[in-house]
């Protein structure tokens, strides 16, 4: 039996400053950008958010919908936004995607409506640079992934049958980086009754590598021939600047795959570096 269940949602760990920060922002300037690395929590702040005061939040995944239609207003949307003009009202955006004028459209509806906006988007240098050219007021909120004694405290929290040696948790720390949603993953493979160690944790890895790895395979499958070969081609070295073309790499900056560092681009993450090796071993290719 699965120690925990991928949609349990009953469970918020930590945060306080970091919710403390965009609940202040969203009052002054009122348009804030949640980001992170991909897995880091930025979807459960939103939620936690939104269930704080559900009667004046509304909160809108971008991956089940398009700002355009958001901003052009749905009937029940448009009752909302007509609220917004009388009360406090805040908005949040869970999972915009990597395009300079999706967060532009959402600044000019939030200006609009003079509500609180809070956009939540995958940490990318670039991206950020480019947002803030084109948005006069706004603020950056980070969330960090969790420490090593915050992620034992988060496994302990989240799934209390789960029982590990000391190294087996740091095992745990060092393969996911200390991101809930991998930690999470991970966890859901593993059963209750047995004490985790090291090797057994690996060797769980490696057999159920597609069901742990799933929110990066989903991201892969989004990409173009092109980008998952220069990603191959990182897994085993640096490429210099200038070796690919921009329009070829910009698309990964922009989703915070890739940065470049010190004239070279790598991967933004060595989780990804271990499930990108992991895929060409078990698949052959991305």
């Amino acid at each position: 039996m699965p120690i925990i269940s991928l949609n349990r949602t009953d469970v918020f760990f930590g945060r306080e400053r970091e919710l403390v920060r965009i609940r202040e922002c969203l009052n002054d300037p009122g348009f804030v950008i949640v980001t992170g690395m991909r897995g880091s929590g930025k979807t459960a702040i939103l939620r936690k958010l939104h269930g704080e005061n559900p009667s004046r939040t509304t909160l809108i995944d971008m991956r089940c919908a398009d700002i355009r239609e958001v901003h052009e207003g749905i009937p029940d949307f448009r009752r909302i936004m007509a609220l917004a003009r009388t009360v406090e009202w805040n908005i949040l955006i869970d999972s915009m995607p990597p395009e300079p004028s999706a967060f532009r459209e959402a600044w000019k509806m939030s200006s609009m409506y003079s509500m609180g906006c809070a956009v939540s988007t995958t940490y990318s240098r670039h991206l950020l640079d480019l947002i803030e050219e084109g948005i006069p007021e706004l603020a950056i909120v980070n969330i960090p992934p969790l420490r090593d004694r915050e992620t034992e405290n988060y496994i302990r929290m989240k799934a209390p049958k789960f029982r590990a040696t000391a190294a087996g948790l740091d095992y745990i720390y060092r393969l996911t980086e200390g991101l809930p949603l991998f930690i999470d993953s991970f966890l859901n493979v593993l059963s209750d009754g047995v004490i985790y160690g090291p090797a057994l944790l690996e060797e769980n890895f490696t057999a159920k590598f597609q069901q742990i790895a799933f929110p990066w395979m989903v991201e892969l499958s989004q990409l173009s021939p092109v980008e998952k070969r220069i990603l191959s081609d990182l897994c085993d070295a640096p490429i210099p600047e200038g070796a690919v073309g921009d329009e070829e790499i910009e698309g990964l900056e922009l989703r915070g795959l890739v940065e470049l560092r010190g004239g070279e681009w790598h991967l933004t993450s060595k989780l990804l570096l271990r499930v990108l090796t992991e895929l060409r071993k078990q698949v052959g290719c991305l």
